[in-house]
């Protein structure tokens, strides 16, 4: 009988300890996961704020704002995101006479992508693509961010940091009332845990419009 109960004792106490050592690895797992899942979501962020805040910030060059405006309104969605954004530059060829100049177009246009959900809660997120046309060619597609954003934003200021309502319409009556472009995203983990340590990454800049 004392062997018996003995026997019993030892398999408790293993299961026991099975058990926990089951538990340590899994949420050592769980926080590898999470850990990675966190470094991309992090280098997708930094990757896509680069390309936008070098697009952005030669919004307008060597563009005449009295004579023409260099962006068209942001087209916004049911959630307040920015569904369509297109803006010009120019390029200048100085080697010829006269300088030959070529308008370079850039369009931004975010797509539904579904849904990121960690089994609790879910998020709608989109991919924003990028396009661009040179003269009056046709579009080409150069480039897309990851299907993880759940917030993208692009606002028009003016010199007091306010948001300018229809700013395209309001530019071509007074070129120097936009000054600023704003823009906000949010991005979400590639791989959702239940304890997850960071659930979104938010990203803001506001750019100078060159003269």
């Amino acid at each position: 009988m004392i062997l018996i109960l003995d026997n019993i004792a030892a398999f408790v106490i293993g299961a026991a300890i099975f058990l926990t050592l089951m538990v340590v690895q899994l949420r050592s797992t769980e926080l590898n996961i999470d850990q990675t899942s966190t470094y991309m979501m992090k280098n997708q962020a930094t990757s896509l704020s680069t390309w936008i805040e070098e697009d952005v910030l030669n919004l307008g060059s060597n563009i005449d704002k009295a004579v023409s405006v260099p962006f068209e309104n942001p087209t916004t969605d049911s959630y307040g995101n920015t569904t369509q954004f297109t803006f010009y530059r120019d390029t200048l060829n100085t080697s010829v006479v006269p300088t030959d100049t070529v308008r370079v177009s850039t369009r931004y246009t975010l797509t539904a992508a579904g849904y990121s959900s960690n089994g609790e809660d879910s998020t709608k997120v989109f991919q924003l693509n990028r396009s661009i046309r040179f003269g009056t060619g046709s579009w080409i597609k150069d480039g897309q961010s990851v299907p993880l954003i759940s917030v993208f934003q692009v606002d028009m200021l003016d010199q007091n940091a306010n948001t300018v309502a229809s700013p395209a319409t309001a530019m071509a009556i007074d070129p120097t009332v936009v000054r600023n472009t704003r823009v906000r995203f949010a991005m979400v983990p590639p791989i959702k845990t239940t304890r997850a340590t960071l659930n979104r990454i938010f990203y803001g800049s506001t750019l100078l419009i060159p003269n």
